[in-house]
């Protein structure tokens, strides 16, 4: 709003002498996302007086704040458990954390004698995640559309290893300064590429898989019985989960035929999430049930969530390499259930 109150103003004051304008700012660019007229400026300054401005995302504690300050104007609280939810699922970027501020308060706000609790964030994530525009995706998704940097988006979804954050990298480079990624720095030495956030790694895998997928054919044979897999109680994850082996074996020919591959040509890991996803995600809309994505680290590793008649069942996926990773992944897939 300050920037463009300054545009305005010198628009406004052309014939005014230096000393009566509002100020004296001679030209302003706003250039992507990550930074102000920085290293995305190709040809840079002769002058050396131009310095990269880096535009950080909001800490927890001035996120809490804004609904603090909010508060105070309407006398409307927010569980602290929402705000908590808010930043992890936006990391403080900017833009997404207003905009779920503003559903909250505003569009799907239940009345300001109410306190905004948990439910409400729930409600206004389903509708974030699935009904609702938002330039900011819609711009993050058309970044990825071609390659290489679908692929290089595509590689992040691996499960056994992370990637190496490297700004020289084009593609690092070109979906950093578009707000696909960012950085993560462990110990004192090492950099990695993460999503930029939980909320945008989840807008990208549904986009994906939902493009990738948006046909699965038919889910089980006709007459199949599924008293093993569906019952009164629950659900069995297990026979379910050969449920969905079968069904691979019987379309994989057609279903996986224009998949995305690698250098090598074998076909992407993420594709295999996304198909599994949509399997189970078609599967549990006949029966009730519902699935979630879930991103742990930020990294490649995905947990999906399925809740059905009161129960929450968890599924963590990982790529086979050999015996002792599979033995170590049995071991923290029991820690993650207890």
């Amino acid at each position: 709003g300050i920037f463009r109150d300054i545009f305005i103003g010198r628009t406004n004051e052309r014939e005014k002498k230096s000393e009566e304008k509002i100020c004296l700012l001679h030209g302003l660019g706003l250039v992507g996302v990550r930074s102000v007229l920085g290293i995305e400026n190709v040809k840079g300054s002769p002058f050396n007086i131009q310095r990269s401005l880096h535009i950080p995302n909001l800490k927890h504690d001035e996120v809490r704040q804004m609904f603090e300050s909010y508060e105070k104007e309407t006398g409307q609280a927010a569980d602290s458990g929402v705000i908590e939810k808010l930043y992890r699922e936006t990391a403080g970027q900017p833009g997404l954390t207003c905009w779920f501020a503003e559903l909250l308060t505003e569009t799907f706000n239940p009345g300001k004698d109410r306190f905004l609790s948990i439910s409400d964030f729930e409600e206004v994530y389903a509708a974030a995640a699935h009904t609702l525009p938002n330039n900011n995706i819609l711009n993050i998704i058309s970044k990825i559309e071609d390659t290489p940097y679908r692929e290089k988006v595509l590689e992040l979804f691996k499960t056994d290893r992370k990637m190496t954050f490297k700004f020289d990298d084009k593609c690092i480079n070109y979906l950093y300064m578009s707000g696909v990624i960012r950085e993560e720095k462990v110990g004192r030495l090492e950099y990695y590429v993460k999503f930029s956030s939980p909320f945008v790694q989840k807008r990208l895998f549904n986009y994906l898989s939902d493009e990738l997928f948006d046909y699965m054919g038919r889910l089980v044979e006709p007459f199949e019985n599924l008293d093993e897999v569906v019952t009164e109680s629950g659900l069995n994850i297990p026979n379910l989960l050969k449920c969905y082996e079968k069904y691979l074996k019987r379309n994989k020919d057609w279903l996986l035929k224009n998949a995305p591959r690698r250098k090598d040509f074998r076909i992407f890991e993420a594709v295999y999430h996304f198909n599994l996803y949509m399997y189970l995600f078609e599967f549990l809309k006949e029966t009730g049930g519902m699935i979630y994505p879930e991103f742990p680290t930020g990294n490649g590793a995905v947990d999906l969530l399925v809740f059905y008649k009161d129960t929450t069942y968890g599924l963590e996926l990982k790529s086979f390499s050999h015996e002792a990773a599979y033995k170590a992944a049995l071991d923290q897939a029991a820690r993650y259930g207890r």
